[in-house]
């Protein structure tokens, strides 16, 4: 089931424009999946499944560093370029191409996607909205250039910085890294270093907080408010 609550939009000048986003979602790790596969009673051991899953995972990084593309029932990749080359003689340089990974769901995902049913949930949002993100060193709100502190910009911001799992986080397409560099910490504004081992290309910023009961402490479930725009990252 996805649950969806409605937003306003911040983004475009009609003051009636509503956004619809996810709340309430699980996120699996690799254990989870692991998990999940024994549940349906399979012959491997969690052992088996996780070095299945390191292998997986070394084999399609090579074939990605080698220029390969990828096609299995899961997902689809490809690789692209981008940057301005001035002439015809003119070669890739790092300091003004990147390469991109694109990465789209292959025909078992899409059949998934076609079954997910939809909850409208319209109870008030208390999840971190995110309603813009920009490189505080260049100033650009598309291109993010590794190692520089991000300007998270919304409400309900504000996390523990003492807990791991609340924070700034970044999903790329070799996963998910948190923010450790925070530099500012308030509800509406949140700045933050990109991770340096975070690696080229497009990602998307989620913000994890925490709600604060009336005794003083954090509740258990994680508040999650994901930036609608990819955003992608630069040497």
């Amino acid at each position: 089931m996805l649950k969806y609550i409605l937003r306003e939009n911040n983004l475009t000048a009609d003051p009636d424009d509503y956004f619809a986003q996810e709340t309430d979602a699980r996120i699996y790790s690799q254990d989870d999946i692991a998990e999940e596969m024994l549940k349906r009673g399979s012959s491997l051991t969690r052992a088996d499944i996780a070095a299945y899953q390191k292998l997986e995972a070394e084999v399609y990084a090579s074939i990605i560093e080698q220029g390969g593309h990828i096609s299995t029932p899961l997902i689809s990749t490809n690789l692209s370029i981008g940057g301005v080359f001035h002439t015809p003689a003119d070669s890739f340089d790092k300091l003004r191409h990147t390469i991109k990974l694109n990465i789209n769901a292959g025909s078992v995902l899409r059949e998934a996607i076609s079954k997910i049913k939809v909850q409208k949930m319209d109870r008030p949002s208390t999840d971190p909205l995110i309603t813009n993100v920009i490189d505080k060193v260049t100033g650009d709100s598309s291109e993010i250039k590794l190692g520089s502190v991000i300007d998270v910009m919304g409400s309900r911001l504000k996390f523990d910085a003492s807990d791991p799992e609340q924070g700034v986080f970044v999903i790329t397409s070799a996963g998910e890294l948190r923010c450790d560099g925070v530099v500012g910490n308030s509800p509406s504004h949140l700045l933050v270093m990109l991770p340096k081992e975070m690696p080229m290309g497009e990602f998307t910023v989620e913000v994890r907080t925490r709600l604060i009961n009336d005794t003083g402490k954090s509740v258990k479930n994680l508040k999650k408010g994901f930036f609608a725009k990819t955003l992608i990252a630069i040497g």
